[in-house]
């Protein structure tokens, strides 16, 4: 084997150890091993190809040894012994305060209960007759009036009051009522014969027979005498 290709295998040889360590925990043997053959590599470029070639040799080697470690620790927590020894970051829910708790009230929302105490605006309410924390969005409500659940703050359910629908009118299948007529108006020429009209002179004609002579009226004709 010529000096080149000792110079490649150590350099392989060393870099292969040095990944290794990071998937295998060795105590630190593969790591120094790796250690030893690189020098190794770097030593027979300088003494074999002489200074220009083993100035290149050490710079390839300053080089590639990070971007090796960088690869490994990358691919690491992939294998089933990085997934074992790093386990995943917990979720943001996961690390609040009471997730259980929260995550039941998250749950709860839109449902209707009653408030068991005057919401002023906290107080408790009673959902499946379960009593929980509650917190009024829509004012004071008071005990015993019925409630919904609208969503979580903190470990408290916030709640408004339950408005009751309207009621709907009875249906009525049978044929629409008629409109009651209203008071007809008087004619006008009726009207003006009406106040023409002598209703004195009548009365008199009435109480004094046939033997009285007609009185005449203020309309435009004559009584005649019977």
């Amino acid at each position: 084997m010529t000096a080149v290709v000792w110079i490649i295998a150590l350099l392989a040889v060393g870099l292969g150890m040095l990944v290794l360590e990071v998937f295998v925990p060795s105590g630190g043997v593969l790591g120094f091993l790796s250690v030893v053959a690189l020098g190794a590599g770097v030593a027979t470029a300088f003494v074999e190809q002489g200074p220009w070639i083993g100035t290149l040799t050490l710079a390839a080697t300053c080089v590639a040894a990070p971007l090796a470690l960088a690869l490994a620790f990358r691919l690491f927590p992939q294998t089933p012994l990085g997934r074992r020894v790093l386990p995943p970051p917990p979720r943001p829910d996961e690390v609040v305060p009471d997730a259980d708790r929260r995550a039941l009230l998250r749950d709860l929302v839109g449902r209707s209960g009653r408030a068991t105490s005057d919401l002023l605006p906290w107080g408790s309410i009673e959902i499946d007759g379960i009593e929980h924390t509650a917190f009024s969005e829509s004012g004071p409500i008071t005990r015993g009036e019925s409630i919904e659940a609208v969503g979580v703050q903190a470990t408290a359910l916030v709640v408004r009051a339950r408005v009751a629908p309207p009621p709907i009118a009875p249906r009525s299948d049978g044929p629409p009522a008629e409109p009651t007529p209203g008071p007809q108006a008087v004619p006008r020429h009726l009207e003006e014969a009406l106040e023409a009209f002598d209703f004195d002179a009548l009365g008199r004609v009435t109480a004094a027979g046939n033997s009285t002579p007609a009185v005449k009226l203020d309309s435009a004709a004559p009584l005649k005498q019977s």
